[in-house]
């Protein structure tokens, strides 16, 4: 995860530096909030269970959150990377209130593609989606520790897609944005769709409003080491938009 992360930054730079004496490159940054809700199935090893948690509940136990996406665009060519970073923390009673238990889990998710616009409206783009998971649980009684588990688990999912940009006048657009993936190299099989009206408040700062769909079907391992991450987040989005 640091070597990706480092790998990140490096290109980053590279490409910031490489860019920055192109005038005719533009670029923008939208830092988000993510109302996210999720439903679906989560298992480590034998221990298999339906979660279905809404953004409330999700917002309660929140450590820490980033979720930001920058893209460069020159001509037909755009280059886009996605960071969304969650780190969840809760502790649920048994009945009787005698056992109790803390879980941590971290999820990241760095998505990084290509575009190419066939039109001013329309663009195709291709890339890389790398998720990484962890959960870490602690039992205990008033009388001692129960024991702790963890599990953890990262891979990589070729991605492809499609966006189209629907402009009502200079101020005012809607973009639509699709893309599959996994393709059983890292998931079984993941799709992602999105809608955003978005408001250019002024030619530097604009306003985003979005819903946002993330399904993931992930399995790995057998026995004591079975991953499974059968899981959609979904809900609305709202962002602002800062253009350089």
């Amino acid at each position: 995860m640091k070597h990706l992360i480092r790998a990140c930054l490096v290109a980053a730079a590279i490409l910031t530096g490489a860019t920055a004496q192109a005038d005719e490159w533009q670029h923008e940054f939208a830092p988000y909030l993510w109302a996210t809700g999720m439903d679906g199935t989560a298992g480590v090893g034998p221990v298999e269970a339906s979660v279905d948690v809404g953004f409330s509940d999700i917002l309660d136990n929140l450590e820490m959150a980033f979720l930001g996406t920058y893209r460069a665009s020159k001509g037909p060519l755009s280059l886009t990377m996605d960071v969304v970073y969650m780190g969840l923390g809760e502790t649920v009673r048994g009945p009787g209130g005698l056992v109790t238990a803390d879980i941590d889990m971290d999820q990241t998710a760095l998505e990084g593609t290509a575009g190419w616009a066939l039109t001013e409206q329309f663009v195709l783009f291709g890339g890389l989606r790398y998720v990484d998971l962890s959960v870490d649980v602690q039992a205990r009684t008033p009388q001692g520790d129960l024991g702790a588990a963890s599990g953890s688990e990262s891979w990589v999912d070729p991605i492809v897609g499609a966006r189209y940009t629907i402009p009502f006048n200079d101020q005012w657009s809607l973009a639509l944005r699709g893309d599959i993936g996994g393709f059983g190299i890292g998931s079984d099989f993941a799709w992602q769709a999105a809608a955003a009206v978005r408001w250019q408040a002024s030619p530097r700062v604009g306003v985003l409003a979005a819903y946002r769909y993330v399904d993931m079907d992930y399995e790995d391992g057998s026995g004591a080491g079975f991953f499974k991450y059968d899981m959609s987040i979904s809900g609305p989005a709202l962002g602002v938009v800062f253009t350089f």
